[in-house]
């Protein structure tokens, strides 16, 4: 999957859950937090989320930036976006850098002119592969579980993605389907295994975010809904075996020609339902020619 993919998917999560990853870089709560649109700025970048922050009757504007891939040019980059964003919003700027690379990051940048320190700039960078996994799974807020697979962990591929999707669930079930999303995306991103991925989280509600849409056809591409399929295929034999006392292995292979994850649904349907396999095998042949 293009990188540019996961860009959209973090940005679209610090924007939807901005309070979750204030509190991810401050450490403490925010009194409010409020997205600011970007319009009035000359230069609009897609790697960035701007922020309006109250903290403890403080008031500053929060620049996040979104980098997913090395990049030397981001600190010089970053000072520029700072400074514009000052001057437009005449408010003090807190820059950040989320860094998804899995390489560390520098905090800083500047240059000296003869006897002049002319630019001194800080900004602070989240290594999420520094961050504890165990205990922002603990105690970390729920909009940034997507993000645990990044992050440092001695626990086992199974047991991280058990956590993560049982978080998950915990949280309002509205949330539920852009959260599954990224966290399937970014745990694909570090390798773990699809089967795994798939084992721990619920295809159909991942379905119904509308950030699935954006990325159907490369996840495609890069195998996710081939697992998708194969978790279908198994959930069909599995019935046919419940309802008929035989375990169809033959069925198997033609199963897997169809390529449909409708027509696979539509035949889990039949499945349940179906008293021999013979009557199965006829459904199945009346859908194969016309399923791919």
């Amino acid at each position: 999957m293009a990188l540019q993919e996961y860009d959209l998917i973090i940005k679209a999560l610090v924007e939807r859950y901005s309070t979750h990853f204030v509190q991810l870089v401050r450490g403490i709560p925010a009194d409010r937090v409020e997205r600011l649109e970007k319009e009035a700025v000359a230069v609009k970048r897609e790697s960035d989320v701007l922020l309006n922050v109250c903290e403890d009757g403080y008031e500053y504007i929060m620049l996040i930036e979104i980098q997913t891939r090395p990049d030397r040019e981001m600190p010089l980059r970053l000072l520029e976006y700072t400074a514009m964003q000052h001057r437009e919003y005449r408010k003090p700027v807190y820059p950040v850098v989320l860094n998804l690379t899995g390489r560390p990051q520098e905090d800083g940048y500047g240059f000296d002119c003869l006897d002049l320190t002319v630019v001194a700039f800080s900004y602070r960078v989240i290594n999420l592969v520094d961050l504890p996994a165990e205990d922002v799974l603990r105690y970390g807020p729920v909009g940034i579980i997507p993000l645990v697979p990044l992050m440092r962990r001695q626990m086992p591929d199974e047991e991280l993605m058990t956590r993560c999707a049982k978080r998950i669930r915990e949280a309002p079930a509205e949330w539920a389907p852009d959260l599954y999303v990224g966290l399937a995306l970014f745990a694909h991103l570090w390798k773990i295994p699809d089967e795994i991925i798939l084992r721990n989280i619920e295809v159909s509600k991942m379905e119904a975010s509308p950030l699935f849409e954006g990325i159907r056809q490369k996840w495609v591409n890069q195998g996710i809904q081939e697992g998708a399929r194969g978790a279908r295929i198994e959930a069909i034999l599995e019935v046919l075996e419940e309802n008929t006392g035989q375990y169809p292995e033959e069925l198997a292979a033609r199963l897997r020609t169809i390529k449909d994850v409708e027509t696979l649904k539509m035949l889990f349907r039949r499945a349940v339902k179906v008293k021999s396999l013979e009557e199965f095998q006829a459904v199945l042949s009346d859908v194969l020619p016309s399923a791919n």
